[in-house]
C-alpha cells in the first residue's frame, strides 16, 4: 500500500483533488470511469470490484498524467506556490503596532493555553461529523447550544464518544492530540535549527519526534516517503517531489494546524510570519494547502499587535493569500454570507452545501469554519470555540485554531478559566523530545525564543 492508502482509494481522492485544482479530469466531481486517458482494463470493466490493485494504480498514474494539458480553460483561479507569487497577488497587511516585551509574554501565553483548550474541546466530536448531527448529540444531553466541556456519551442516541480524558468531568490535563505536538514540533524545530532551517530538517523533525500512526494527511505521507527514499538521488531532490507525490491530500487541513508557532515567533509582521510557514509547508503541500498555513500564521502574527480586531487579523490572514486563489475566495464568501445572515447557523449551512463535497480533510472548508467562528465569535473566546466546535467537520483542528487566534489576541488574563483550569498546567504528548509537561513552561521557552531570533534574517 503507497502511504495513507490503497491505490482504488487514493485513486478516488485524487480525482477529486486534480477537479478541484482545475485539470480536465472530467466534467463533474464524480470519477469518470469511461474517460480515454484511462487504461482499457478500467475502462472497459462491467464490474469494477473485480479490479486489483494493479489495475487502481495503472488508473493512478493515467489520471495523474491529464496534469501535463494544463489547468481547463474556465477555471476562475490563479493560484501559484512560489511565495514571491503568493505575496504580488495578495492585498497589503493591515496597519499593526508592536506589541511591549512584556505584552508579548502575556498573549504567547494565551494563544499556548488558548490552543490547547480549543483543541481539547473539540477533541471527543473529531469523528467526521457535520452541524446537524452535532447538534442533535448535543441536545440529547441538554448540552446545546455547547457551553462548557462535551459530554461522554449520550444514552438516548446510545452513542459513546472518543477521548473520555476530553470530556465534561474527565478534564484534568491535556491529553495528546496531534495539532499539539505540531505547535510544540514547530518550537523545537527553530531551538534546533533556528530561522535558517531546511525541508529536509522539517521532515526529520517529524521522523525523530513522532510516531507515524499519529500523522495524518499530507504529513503522513511526506513521513512515509521519507522512510523510503532511495539512494539513487540525492534527498533534497526526493524530498522536492513529496508535495505531489502520491498525496491527494496536498491541500488538506493538516497544513494549518501546523502554522500556529510561526505566527507566534513573528508577531505583527504577517509577511515574515507567511515567509516561515511557506518554507515549512512546501515540504508537502501545494496551493491552497499552502495558503491555509500562510492565513492562519498572518492572522496569529496580526492578533499579536495593539488592539486587534477580527477585522485586522482577518485581513493579516488575507495580506499572505492570493487574491485569486480559492482560499482568498472562500473567506470573502463567509465575510459576505455572515454581513447578510447575522446567523453563524445559516452561515455555516451555506458552507455545507456548496463545499460539504470536499474530503473531510481539506483545507478550504475548514478554514471557512474558522473565519466564521472568528467573525461570529468576535474575540470573545468562549463563543468563538464552541461556534467551530458546534460546526463539525475537524472540530478540534478548527477549534484549535480559532482559540491559538482569539487567546493571542487577548492574553492569558482574557481567558475564560473554566476552559484553563482543568488542565493543571500539564498537556501529555506523543512527542518524543517532549513528552509531557507544563503549557506555561511552553509559553516561556516560546518567548526565550523569540527574544533569540526576533532580529534573525530570513532567507
Amino acid at each position: 500500500m503507497p502511504g495513507m492508502a490503497n491505490w482504488k482509494d487514493l485513486y478516488a481522492m485524487e480525482y477529486l483533488q486534480l477537479f478541484e485544482e482545475g485539470f480536465p479530469v472530467g466534467d463533474t466531481i464524480e470519477p469518470d470511469f469511461s474517460a480515454a486517458y484511462l487504461p482499457h482494463t478500467v475502462r472497459d470493466s462491467s464490474d469494477r470490484s473485480t479490479l486489483t490493485e494493479a489495475d487502481w494504480e495503472a488508473a493512478y498514474h493515467a489520471l495523474w498524467s491529464v496534469r501535463e494539458r494544463g489547468l481547463r480553460p474556465d477555471f476562475q483561479f490563479v493560484e501559484p506556490n512560489d511565495f514571491d507569487a503568493i505575496i504580488a497577488d495578495a492585498p497589503p497587511p493591515p496597519p499593526l503596532q508592536a506589541l511591549s516585551d512584556d505584552e508579548y509574554a502575556e498573549r504567547i501565553k494565551g494563544a499556548w493555553f488558548g490552543r490547547i483548550g480549543g483543541v481539547i474541546l473539540g477533541k471527543p466530536l473529531e469523528m467526521r461529523l457535520d452541524r446537524r448531527f452535532i447538534k442533535r448529540y448535543l441536545e440529547s444531553v441538554d448540552a446545546y447550544p455547547l457551553n462548557d466541556w462535551v459530554p461522554h456519551c449520550s444514552p438516548d442516541l446510545d452513542i459513546t464518544l472518543r477521548c473520555k480524558p476530553s470530556t465534561l468531568g474527565n478534564v484534568k490535563y491535556a491529553e495528546p492530540d496531534d495539532d499539539i505536538h505540531y505547535t510544540i514540533l514547530a518550537l523545537m524545530l527553530l531551538e534546533e535549527r533556528g530561522l535558517q532551517f531546511s525541508k529536509l530538517d522539517v521532515a526529520n523533525n517529524h521522523l525523530r519526534n513522532i510516531p507515524y500512526h499519529w500523522l495524518w494527511s499530507c504529513t503522513r505521507q511526506s513521513y512515509y516517503h521519507m522512510v523510503n527514499l532511495t539512494d539513487d538521488r540525492p534527498v533534497e531532490e526526493q524530498i522536492d517531489e513529496f508535495p505531489t507525490k502520491i498525496n491527494p491530500l496536498r491541500e488538506g487541513i493538516n497544513t494549518a494546524i501546523r502554522a500556529d508557532f510561526w505566527g507566534y515567533i513573528a508577531p505583527g509582521d504577517p509577511r515574515r510570519a507567511a515567509r516561515i510557514a511557506h518554507k515549512e509547508v512546501t515540504l508537502n503541500a501545494v496551493k491552497n494547502g499552502v495558503y491555509s498555513s500562510m492565513f492562519v500564521a498572518g492572522a496569529l502574527s496580526a492578533a499579536l499587535s495593539r488592539n486587534p480586531s477580527v477585522e485586522k487579523i482577518i485581513q493579516g490572514g488575507l495580506s499572505v493569500v492570493p487574491r485569486r486563489s480559492r482560499l482568498a475566495h472562500i473567506v470573502q464568501e463567509v465575510i459576505d454570507w455572515y454581513a447578510a445572515d447575522k446567523d453563524w447557523v445559516a452561515v455555516c449551512d451555506r458552507i455545507y452545501d456548496k463545499y460539504g463535497h470536499l474530503p473531510f480533510l481539506h483545507a478550504l472548508h475548514n478554514m471557512a469554519i474558522v473565519a466564521l467562528s472568528l467573525i461570529h465569535g468576535q474575540l470573545d473566546y468562549s463563543k468563538t470555540i464552541t461556534t467551530a466546535v458546534m460546526c463539525g467537520l475537524d472540530t478540534d483542528c478548527n477549534s484549535g485554531t480559532a482559540a491559538s487566534i482569539v487567546g493571542a489576541a487577548v492574553g492569558y488574563d482574557g481567558l475564560d478559566r473554566r476552559w484553563i483550569d482543568p488542565f493543571n498546567d500539564h498537556v501529555k504528548t506523543a512527542v518524543a523530545g517532549f513528552g509531557q509537561g507544563s503549557i506555561s513552561g511552553l509559553a516561556q521557552r516560546n518567548v526565550a525564543l523569540w527574544h533569540k531570533l526576533r532580529d534573525e534574517p530570513l532567507d
